[in-house]
C-alpha cells in the first residue's frame, strides 16, 4: 500500500493526528528543520519544498561544525550523490507521489552498515576505501522507501567502545559540552543528528550503543525487540545481542523509521521470530497525545542510582514521572524485585565467544577484493587501534560456542531475564517499566580515554559511562525520550521498555511523554545558521 493511500485509510477511521498530503500551499508555512517532524516534512514537500533543498541545509551545517567551528568530527564520508538523488526522488514525488513517509529524507548512517555507494570501515583505518557491493538489509529498506543517504558517521571502531573514538576518524565531541563524550559506540549519528547534520541517524547496539548516544545527544534512541529488525550487512559484535535502529530528534520519526526499517531477511534468521510482528502502518496510529491516560507504568528503582552524585539526574526523572501521573498514567512506584538486578545484568551481559564466528561470516559475505577472512588478519593489519588488537587476539582464544557450558549458561540466563521481565510486568500489569537510562555525572574524556586505554576490557562501573542494559540482556524494545539537562549541560534521558514485539505501546506511551514534556533543544555550539526555516 503506498502511503497516499494509507494516509486515505487512516483518515477514514477519523484518526486526528496529522495534516499529510492535505493541501496546504494555499496557506503556507514555514519549516523549521530544527524542530520539524517527519510529518511537518511531508507536509512541506506536498507544499512544494524540494528535498534537495533540505540536502542543501544539512550539507552547509555539516560543512560550518563538523571540520571547522567546534570541530565534532561526526561525519566520516559524505554521500557524493546525495544531491542527484534528492532530485530524482523530487521528480517522482512530482509525477507518482511518494512513496513513504521518508520518501525525500536525509539519513546519516553509522559506518558499520554496509552501503554500495560508500565505503564501510567500521572506523578502521583497515577498511578505508573499501565499498561493498550491496546495501544492508536496513539501508535497502531506507532505499526503497525513498530515504536519501547522506553521509556514514563516525563512531567506535567497530562499534566496541563507548567513547567515539576511530582510527580512521579520530573523536567524535558532544556538542552540549565539548569536553565529555558523547557516547558510544553510534556516536557519530547521535552528534549529526543533534547538530543537524541530517534528519535522522542510524546507530546499533550491542551493549547500549543506541540508547547512551542518544541521551547524551538529547535525542529520541529506539532499540527494537529482538528479532524485529535485521542486522544483516552489519559489521557485527555479537550473533545474539547485536541490534540495529534510529536515532532521531522527536518520538515520531523513530517510530516511523522503525516501522520502515523491520522485516524479515533471510541473512538475518532472528528476524523469523518477528514474523506477523511489524506495522502496517509506521506506527502512525500509535501517534497519540492521550497515550499515558490510564497506561500502567512501573517504576523500577532497582536501577536508579542512590549516590549524592545521581541525585541532579535522579530529580530530572522524578519530574518526569511526576508528568506522567499528572497526564493520567497509573504510576506503580516502585515495582520492587528481590534479587541484585545490576548484578544479574552484568553476569548476563555479552560475553567474548560469539564475536570471533560472527566477524568472519560478515568478512565471507564482503566484496570479492575484500582482503581480509580472519579476525587474526585484522589484529595483525597495523590498521586499528591498539586496544582493539588486544581485545580481538583475546576474543580469537576464546572457546567454541557449541559445547561451550559459559556461553550456553549466558544464553539460557537471557532467556531467564526476559522471562523474568514479562513475569514482573504480568505481576502488576504494566504497559511498560521505565528507570533513567543513566544518573551519574558523564565522564571527561581524558577520563574516558584513560580508562579504555589501561585495558583491553577495562573493568566497567555498571552505573558509569554505558548507561542501564536491562533493555541488553533481555532483548526487550526500549525507548530512550530526553527528560532534561543535568548540571554538566549533558542531557539526561528516561527509558520506556515494553514487551518483546510490544513497540506500539511504548511508543504511545512515550509519544504522549514527550508531547506533554518536551525537553529538546539545540546545543550551543552549533547555532542556526540562519538557512534552518524554509517558506513554502
Amino acid at each position: 500500500m503506498r502511503f497516499v493511500d494509507l494516509y486515505s485509510n487512516l483518515l477514514a477511521r477519523a484518526v486526528p493526528l496529522f495534516c499529510v498530503f492535505c493541501n496546504v500551499s494555499s496557506f503556507g508555512g514555514v519549516l523549521d528543520i530544527s524542530t520539524a517532524t517527519i510529518l511537518d516534512l511531508q507536509n512541506a514537500y506536498d507544499a512544494g519544498v524540494e528535498s534537495e533543498q533540505i540536502v542543501e541545509v544539512y550539507l552547509k551545517r555539516i560543512e560550518a561544525f563538523d571540520k571547522k567551528g567546534p570541530e565534532l568530527n561526526a561525519i566520516l564520508t559524505i554521500n557524493p550523490n546525495a544531491l542527484a538523488t534528492a532530485r530524482k526522488l523530487d521528480l517522482e514525488r512530482r509525477t507518482s507521489g511518494p512513496r513513504s513517509p521518508l520518501h525525500g529524507v536525509p539519513f546519516i548512517i553509522k559506518d558499520n552498515y554496509d552501503t554500495f555507494d560508500m565505503p564501510t570501515t567500521g572506523g578502521a583505518i583497515a577498511l578505508e576505501g573499501m565499498t561493498p557491493e550491496r546495501d544492508a538489509f536496513t539501508i535497502g529498506r531506507l532505499r526503497e522507501a525513498g530515504a536519501i543517504i547522506l553521509a556514514k558517521t563516525n563512531l567506535d571502531e567497530f562499534a566496541r567502545g563507548s567513547t567515539g573514538t576511530s582510527s580512521l576518524g579520530g573523536q567524535v565531541l558532544n556538542p552540549y559540552n565539548l569536553n565529555k563524550i558523547p557516547g558510544g559506540s553510534s556516536g557519530g549519528s547521535g552528534v549529526g543528528v543533534a547538530a543537524l547534520f541530517g534528519w535522522i541517524g542510524m546507530g546499533t547496539e550491542t551493549g547500549s550503543s543506541i540508547r547512551n548516544p542518544s541521551t547524551k545527544a538529547n535525542l529520541v534512541g529506539f532499540s527494537p525487540s529482538e528479532g524485529l529488525v535485521s542486522r544483516g550487512g552489519i559489521i557485527p559484535i555479537s550473533i545474539t545481542y547485536d541490534r540495529a535502529g534510529p536515532m532521531a530528534r522527536n518520538v515520531t520519526d523513530a517510530a516511523i523509521t522503525m516501522g520502515v526499517i523491520s522485516g524479515t531477511d533471510a541473512a538475518d534468521l532472528f528476524t523469523f521470530k518477528g514474523l506477523g510482528q511489524t506495522s502496517s502502518d509506521y506506527y502512525l496510529s500509535a501517534l497519540d497525545r492521550e497515550g499515558l491516560k490510564g497506561a500502567r507504568i512501573g517504576v523500577l528503582r532497582a536501577l536508579f542510582g542512590s549516590e549524592p552524585e545521581d541525585v541532579p539526574a535522579v530529580k530530572l526523572i522524578e519530574s518526569a514521572i511526576s508528568k506522567m501521573k499528572s497526564e493520567g498514567a497509573i504510576v506503580i512506584d516502585p515495582i520492587t524485585v528481590a534479587v541484585d538486578l545490576w548484578q544479574i545484568i552484568r553476569d548476563t551481559s555479552y560475553g567474548r565467544f560469539e564475536n570471533r564466528a560472527a566477524m568472519e561470516v560478515y568478512f565471507s559475505m564482503r566484496e570479492p577484493s575484500f582482503p581480509y577472512q580472519t579476525l587474526e588478519d585484522i589484529t595483525s593489519s597495523g590498521g586499528i587501534l591498539g586496544r582493539l588488537e588486544e581485545r580481538y587476539a583475546e576474543e580469537q582464544a576464546a572457546p567454541e560456542m557449541t559445547n561451550n557450558p559459559a556461553y550456553i549458561n549466558l544464553i539460557k540466563g537471557r532467556d531467564t531475564m526476559r522471562e523474568f521481565i514479562h513475569n514482573l510486568m504480568d505481576r502488576w500489569s504494566l504497559d511498560a517499566i521505565v528507570y533513567p537510562h543513566e544518573t551519574k555525572p558523564i565522564r571527561t574524556l581524558q577520563e574516558a580515554i584513560a580508562d579504555e586505554g589501561n585495558s583491553p576490557n577495562p573493568p566497567r562501573d555498571r552505573r558509569r559511562g554505558e548507561g542501564n542494559r536491562l533493555s541488553t540482556v533481555t532483548g526487550l524494545p526500549t525507548l530512550t525520550v530526553p527528560a532534561g539537562f543535568n548540571l554538566d549541560g549533558i542531557p539526561v534521558g528516561i527509558e520506556f521498555l515494553g514487551r518483546h514485539f510490544d513497540e506500539e505501546t511504548i511508543i504511545r506511551i512515550a509519544y504522549a511523554f514527550e508531547q506533554a514534556h518536551p525537553q529538546r533543544k539545540l546545543p550551543s555550539s552549533t547555532p542556526l545558521l540562519g538557512i534552518e526555516k524554509i517558506s513554502y
